[in-house]
């Protein structure tokens, strides 16, 4: 088992990104938005997009916590290389951190 810690950023909105190329098996994920985003993240596969497709972490409020979202996994069944990011504003930034078999 090893940790892996990573950055995304979206520079184009509308355009989805690869977290990671890296093809282990996912454990535990979490994503976090940047508090000084100033538009919505989306987290899903490779058609992920601010309309259809994603999980969204809304634009972080200064009187709430920073939106999150964590999941889990069974032994080898999801592959790290499987997330992508889209944002409705260019250059929103999504960190993310993944146990890894």
């Amino acid at each position: 088992m090893r940790i892996l810690f990573g950055t995304t950023t979206v520079a184009a909105q509308g355009t989805q990104i690869q977290l990671s190329d890296t093809a282990d098996p996912v454990k535990h994920i979490q994503f976090q938005a940047r508090d000084d985003n100033t538009g919505r993240m989306f987290i899903g596969l490779s058609d992920v997009s601010a309309t259809v497709n994603g999980w969204e972490l809304p634009i972080p409020v200064a009187t709430r916590r920073t939106p999150m979202l964590e999941l889990d996994f069974a032994p080898g069944t999801v592959l790290l290389n499987k997330f992508w990011v889209d944002s409705t504003v260019n250059g929103e930034i999504i960190d993310w951190v993944a146990i890894l078999e």
